[in-house]
């Protein structure tokens, strides 16, 4: 087997984002990227009706940037490595997936290629190819330069396909704001710090019964009710979705701590629930930024949420910011560990699809560490391949510092059975939670009792 290489000029735009921006600020970058093409064996693909083969791959919502990117640097070099096979991107959106993804497995027909979510590889599994035996670390050893974001491309251990991005959810703290409301021990490191921290750095405007400013504010829930904040907690105590029986598990002392914590922040935040304090205005931007011309400050010193949320990557704030993986309690849990949760899209091979071999090329030119690079250059979220982090990711010390805690605390949200459903069942007993129409022993128990009724009647 030799090896061949295409050198192609490519002009990309850095995408840098922020919370609630709709066009990203583009820097337009010339780079000269190599994409190193394999030769292979002969591969047996399927041809259509005319005798041609066109593989097909199904994309959602990604930008134009990184549309155009594939269709004149990728497929191009693929087409040349594989003359006689097309290569066809369909465009479709998340506002929309699962009618058109269930409807390619029910048909048992459709794209080659198909984009997934992190948690998708349970709910789709049994129908995604094996692809083991074209992008196992035995036939192809790249495999080993993916982060922990791999495990949400598999099914029963088996690899189904390759993850695209990672997208943690990390604590944003403006220091500036906390040694300002008297508190200057960094970032609070177990439960009893955090409710203290909530009660000493949020403050309520006593005239008009609203937060003015917020000590932390999960993901974008006023409310303090979000059930990736809660899959977060719970993680960060060691706790574990299902038992070894593979039964639901909110019945454990993980669970019940991690929803008394919710609760406990969310009173030590607002105050008794029929004090019916309103929660922050909404601003522009990031929550922990500046609001506007004026200087005034949204009034949230910390935030848990990905890069998207947080400052664009030019502002100057991030000079006050720490980030820091969320460490659970380990005074009360011996078990904790510091925890970023991370969301993952990837693209998988549906069993259907007659050109798995030929699928499992194009994926391993996509993904190589340059392309890897690229693709996420376009889009702004960091690399799945931990060898692609560099050129963007190195421009700002932020950026560095969220690919290495991704890197060493990432827990992906995968392997989770009926997980819309899931987080349907937490969402809406949490809202019930902070109401105080639950107690934190009653909320786990709904949990346990609604996620395990469900799982009896999914076949």
């Amino acid at each position: 087997m030799y090896k061949k290489f295409i050198l192609l000029m490519i002009t990309v735009a850095l995408l840098l984002s922020s919370c609630e921006q709709t066009s990203p600020t583009t820097i337009p970058v010339l780079e000269t990227a190599a994409v190193e093409v394999a030769a292979t064996e002969a591969i047996v693909v399927a041809p259509n009706d005319d005798n041609s083969v066109i593989l097909k791959i199904y994309l959602l919502d990604y930008t134009p940037d990184t549309i155009a990117w594939l269709e004149e640097t990728v497929n191009p070099a693929f087409e040349k490595q594989f003359s006689d096979v097309g290569v066809e991107i369909i465009q479709g959106s998340w506002f929309d997936w699962q009618k058109a993804i269930t409807g390619f497995f029910s048909e048992n027909a459709g794209p080659d290629i198909i984009n997934l979510g992190s948690e998708m590889n349970m709910l789709y599994g049994e129908n995604l190819a094996d692809m083991e035996p074209y992008l196992g670390e035995n036939v192809w050893p790249e495999i080993k330069n993916f982060g922990p974001a791999l495990e949400s491309a598999k099914y029963e251990g088996k690899i189904r396909g390759l993850p695209i991005f990672t997208s943690p959810r990390f604590i944003f703290c403006r220091k500036d704001l906390m040694e300002a409301a008297g508190w200057a021990t960094g970032s609070p490191a177990n439960f009893a710090e955090w409710v203290d921290f909530a009660r000493k750095v949020s403050k309520i405007d006593s005239t008009t019964k609203s937060l003015v400013q917020q000590a932390l504010v999960p993901m974008d829930a006023g409310s303090m009710a979000d059930w990736q904040w809660w899959l977060l907690v719970f993680e960060s105590l060691g706790g574990k979705l299902y038992k070894e029986d593979g039964t639901p598990n909110f019945d454990s002392p993980e669970a019940l701590a991690a929803t008394q914590f919710l609760l406990d922040m969310r009173q030590a935040t607002y105050g008794p629930v029929y004090n019916a304090v309103a929660p922050l205005p909404a601003g522009q931007g990031s929550v922990i930024d500046v609001n506007d011309e004026t200087g005034k400050d949204n009034g949230a010193v910390c935030l848990m949420h990905s890069n998207w949320a947080a400052p664009a990557s030019s502002r100057a704030i991030w000079e006050t910011i720490s980030i820091e993986a969320f460490a659970g309690d380990p005074a009360n849990f011996p078990n904790s560990k510091p925890v970023v949760l991370a969301f993952n899209d990837w693209l998988a091979v549906p069993e259907y699809s007659q050109n798995k071999e030929l699928a499992a090329e194009w994926l391993k030119m996509a993904f190589s560490k340059e392309s890897n690079n690229k693709w996420n250059e376009t889009t702004g979220f960091i690399p799945a391949r931990v060898d692609s982090q560099y050129g963007f990711m190195t421009q700002s010390v932020h950026l560095q510092r969220e690919g290495d805690l991704a890197n060493q605390y990432g827990i992906g949200f995968s392997g989770i059975f009926e997980p819309a459903k899931l987080s349907a069942i937490i969402q809406n007993v949490l809202e019930k939670l902070i109401r105080e129409e639950l107690s934190p022993e009653e909320a786990v128990l709904k949990i346990q009792t609604e996620y395990s009724d469900l799982l009896e009647k999914t076949p």
